[in-house]
């Protein structure tokens, strides 16, 4: 990660959706197995939810972060 703080760079964006994509994968499979169900519309709308959670989190942590991952710190000198 080579972003600063309170910024973001296009490989943030790249991570943030590939993250989004798998939470969003991996909890619908989990519901899946879990229910025995297939997909319909709510569970549909559930693995939505859950996939854009985690890439707003993504993104809200690197925006949090400096370009040494660290957390609410200014760039070292």
């Amino acid at each position: 990660m080579k972003s600063k703080l309170f910024t973001l760079d296009r490989r943030d964006i790249i991570n943030g959706v590939f993250i989004a994509f798998l939470a969003a994968l991996l909890d619908g499979l989990i519901k899946i197995l879990e229910s025995g169900e297939v997909f319909d519309c709510t569970s549909l709308k559930i693995v939505l939810i859950a996939g854009i959670s985690a890439a707003l989190a993504y993104l809200l942590k690197s925006l949090s972060t400096n370009s040494h991952n660290q957390l609410f710190r200014k760039e070292p000198a």
